[in-house]
């Protein structure tokens, strides 16, 4: 069996090209403003958030501007962003995984680093984060307004086919019903292809990349936690909590606390559309047969 973690150029496909654009245009038509508008890129683990930012750093046109990358996981309060920029004299700050910061950091402290940057004379930021987060949201949060938001979209299946031959697509595109519409999904099923000569083990490889990822997140889960991922017998599995009460023996109350847990930690999604019969499902497939094929009824 091929190594699945091996890597395989992966050559001829061009996204967030646009983004990259959008953002290009923002740092033209900020140059020379007084107070620049800060940049957040919003899209999903996987998606090319820092490739990108780190596109538009080596930019030409930021290649002439006094500029400072941080990483988002070392940022634990404002001035982690506003001395570094300082003493740099930035003129842009790009920070990357900032949601580090618009988590960990109060409103008031948020407040700090707005102050900064809307001064006269302040740096233009370029941000990345992973979802829109109550920071961005809610209405007292420091970043409500003022931000321009640019969203990474998924993949276009069409992508696909300007990787593969017809044959290979076909098998393309089954592993990818089974990851999020990223580009790093599009880079590990182009290298399981292409290192893998047979279709059948396709589903075997990808599982085992990410196995060593479920095993620890699955073992470290709550006992009832384990028995309510348990019940879902297949990637269609979508069940109400009378269904699941009934498969996990759990009473309500309990089913819905580490529901809720689960829930808020993305590993659950919830389908209100059928009024009075809410469905609930795992998000993640492939890990819902992960668990099927590693752990059992």
């Amino acid at each position: 069996m091929p190594d699945p973690k091996k890597s395989v150029s992966l050559t001829g496909l061009s996204v967030n090209d646009d983004i990259f654009n959008v953002v290009i245009s923002e740092i033209n038509s900020n140059s020379g403003s007084a107070i620049p508008q800060p940049v957040m890129i919003i899209g999903q683990a996987g998606a090319g958030k820092t490739t990108l930012l780190k596109s538009i750093y080596s930019s030409d046109i930021c290649q002439e501007k006094s500029k400072v990358w941080i990483d988002g996981r070392t940022i634990f309060c404002s001035e982690d962003i506003t001395l570094k920029a300082s003493c740099a004299d930035a003129s842009i700050v790009f920070i990357d995984d900032m949601d580090f910061y618009l988590t960990r950091c109060s409103y008031e402290e948020q407040f700090k680093l707005r102050q900064f940057l809307y001064n006269d004379g302040g740096p233009m930021m370029i941000g990345t984060v992973r979802k829109v987060l109550p920071a961005l949201t809610e209405y007292e949060a420091p970043f409500f307004e003022g931000l321009k938001n640019v969203y990474i979209r998924p993949i276009p299946s069409d992508y696909i086919s300007r990787l593969f031959d017809e044959q290979d697509t076909v098998r393309a595109h089954s592993l990818m019903s089974l990851l999020p519409p990223t580009i790093k999904s599009v880079e590990t099923v182009y290298g399981i292809i292409k290192l893998n000569d047979f279709p059948e083990k396709d589903t075997t490889i990808l599982l085992s990349v990410f196995s060593d990822n479920y095993r620890h997140y699955y073992e470290n889960l709550p006992t009832n936690s384990q028995h309510i991922l348990n019940a879902f017998d297949s990637v269609d599995t979508s069940m109400t909590i009378p269904e699941l009460r009934d498969k996990t023996g759990l009473p309500t109350n309990v089913l819905t606390a580490y529901f809720r847990t689960l829930h808020s930690s993305g590993v659950i999604k919830v389908d209100k559309s059928i009024k009075r019969k809410t469905k609930y499902s795992m998000r993640d497939p492939l890990f819902q047969l992960w668990i099927k094929q590693s752990v059992g009824p």
